[in-house]
């Protein structure tokens, strides 16, 4: 962000306008001097997303979610920064400036990738009209009608087939001007000695699209029994890199906002099947264990995710990966179980679309409760030892990963099925839970970094009208320095005035939008948006005066309750001289605290 000249930044931005930007994605409908809409950042039956058009700014007054058309973009699409202004430039026909040149790839590079992405685009094409309207698709087309997958489900995901010959696909794509070395390099075909063959033959294509639905891949699923390997994925390309893209994730991204949870399949007809069935937040990684990207994708979108994964034993290994891998990362975990054997597409072919969405309601546990129900299955509870070591186990869970009310369930249920004491329980859990204490601590500084929603105190409420004044009119910053207001009633509120000093310090007439678009903090930038998009106010040097009376009288109370207290600890002691200090120290403040409280102070 740095890299890129505020000048352009700001040009781009009074070329925008970010109604018409969000209401791409949000109906909005006027209210006063505001558009308002259900927010896209999570699910709501009443609209509590405002769009400013004075203040070109969004906030949603729901989830807290908030900043200019620059940001929108950002957590809407998933996009960097960089790409985010690369794609506004665009939009408003705006040069892009050499300093992004570097960060975005060049004239020879895009042509190349346009040219294999229009290659792909053309074989989705392709492979779709085999499948539905030749007599080589009707194999393919019975396969996937047998299980269970429909016309419009196949026209959704844009699946096809590859006719079982070597230059099908080539010839159709050399015709049309695409050289041999591209189709390679892109992953839509092999070289055999001098010669090259289509990659893929005899399958179901199923396109692999990337953030913005274009399609950079294929996976291909052998409809011959003997075929190895039944599923072909498309080698690593320019446009695919498996440890980072996600299949379906570009149409899944509106319902994981709104639902506020992915849910993470294995295969690729998993999610297929869960779509049809009407859960449309489901997402696979490409034939390879979920990664550290993956996993960072998915938190652009949600803090939350579900792992579906096979009900066998390979499916429940790869699923506790997962839960640890997440965990790293801070996602709030579930997971829904399918009996033995069976995976989440056998599932819905066998008991149908409602039994499928209900096994995520009802089947669905912690990550706690998936642990101990793992570690049940290799306990030996039929011996005094096995029994131990097995509570042991759950003991460990509970403090390693437990909330304190999971924690207490658990203790309970053990409890109460082997007969063993709450308080042995409790003394043999604060034993083991020594080796989770720095884990607790680092989540619990985690989240204290979470902008809190605090009861509005009239401190709190004068705090965010200097707040707000700073922000929206540059003459209150003098006003706020001669009067030395340096610290507010919260944390939070005192970082963003040093952060706003500072901005005002280099830019002095810079507008709201900018200073919020150079904060990095997103909790800082919630509570400034909401400052920013919240009621007007006039510069109004009189209601400053009073809030600052209003901060300055909390400060002198809290000290004379603080000095007050100290008096009354020297006097017990018998202290004569120090008695008389703090007996001064009182009256000075209380004499303070009367002026204050005079409307004429």
């Amino acid at each position: 962000m740095r890299q890129i000249p505020d000048e352009f930044v700001e040009t781009l931005r009074q070329r925008i306008d970010i109604i018409d930007v969000v209401g791409e994605y949000v109906q909005l409908r006027r209210s006063g001097r505001s558009y308002v809409g259900l927010c896209p950042f999570h699910n709501e039956r009443s609209p509590s997303f405002s769009v400013s058009p004075d203040r070109q700014m969004y906030y949603c007054f729901g989830c807290g979610a908030g900043g200019t058309v620059i940001r929108f973009v950002m957590d809407i699409e998933g996009m960097t920064f960089a790409e985010t202004v690369v794609r506004l430039a665009e939009r408003a026909n705006l040069p892009v400036p050499e300093s992004l040149e570097e960060q975005i790839p060049s004239a020879a590079q895009t042509d190349r990738q346009t040219a294999m992405k229009e290659a792909h685009e053309l074989a989705a094409k392709y492979y779709s009209y085999i499948l539905m309207n030749s007599s080589a698709g009707v194999q393919a087309l019975a396969y996937l009608e047998g299980r269970g997958i429909s016309k419009t489900t196949m026209a959704e995901f844009r699946l096809g087939f590859a006719p079982n010959a070597e230059r099908r696909l080539i010839d159709f794509l050399q015709k049309r001007g695409f050289e041999s070395q591209l189709l390679v390099d892109c992953g839509l075909a092999v070289a055999l000695g001098p010669q090259i063959v289509d990659r893929f033959r005899g399958r179901v294509m199923i396109p692999i699209c990337d953030g913005r639905g274009q399609v950079v891949a294929f996976g291909g699923r052998a409809l011959q029994k003997e075929a190895k390997p039944k599923y072909l994925n498309s080698p690593e390309t320019p446009l695919f890199h498996k440890s980072s893209v996600l299949f379906n994730l570009h149409m899944a991204k509106r319902s994981i906002r709104q639902t506020q949870t992915a849910v993470i399949f294995e295969g690729y007809m998993d999610v297929i099947s869960a779509w049809q069935a009407g859960l449309r937040s489901g997402v696979a990684s490409m034939g390879t264990a979920l990664t550290e990207d993956h996993v960072r994708v998915l938190k652009r979108y949600s803090d939350r995710l579900t792992v579906a994964y096979d009900g066998d034993e390979a499916g429940q290994r790869a699923t506790s990966k997962v839960l640890n891998l997440a965990r790293e990362e801070h996602l709030e975990c579930r997971v829904v179980q399918f009996p033995d054997g069976m995976d989440p597409d056998d599932f819905a072919r066998e008991f149908g679309a409602t039994a499928f969405v209900r096994q995520f309601q009802v089947k669905t546990l912690t990550e706690v409760q998936f642990f101990i129900q793992a570690a049940r299955k290799t306990a030996n509870l039929e011996s005094p030892a096995g029994r131990t070591e097995y509570m042991r186990q759950v003991l460990s869970l509970l403090g390693e990963r437990a909330s304190p009310i999971e924690r207490d369930e658990e203790l309970q249920r053990l409890a109460q099925e082997f007969h063993v004491s709450r308080d042995a329980l409790d003394q043999e859990l604060r034993t083991i839970a020594k080796t989770s204490r720095r884990r607790d601590a680092h989540k619990s500084e985690r989240e204290s970094h979470v902008l809190s929603t605090p009861v509005l105190t009239a401190e709190v409420r004068a705090g965010n009208y200097m707040l707000q004044s700073l922000l929206l009119h540059p003459e209150a910053f003098d006003w706020l320095l001669q009067h030395e207001v340096m610290e507010l009633p919260l944390p939070e509120q005192t970082a963003l005035l040093a952060n706003l000093y500072a901005f005002r310090m280099e830019h002095r007439e810079g507008s709201p939008v900018r200073f919020v678009e150079s904060l990095e903090d997103p909790n800082l930038r919630r509570l400034a948006t909401s400052l920013a998009v919240g009621e007007e106010s006039e510069f109004d040097e009189a209601l400053l005066m009073d809030c600052l009376r209003s901060l300055r009288l909390q400060e002198l109370e809290s000290r004379y309750r603080n000095k007050l207290q100290e008096l009354v600890e020297v006097t017990l002691a018998g202290d004569a001289e120090r008695v008389m200090i703090y007996r001064q120290e009182v009256e000075n403040l209380q004499q303070e605290i009367t002026r204050y409280r005079t409307p004429q102070a």
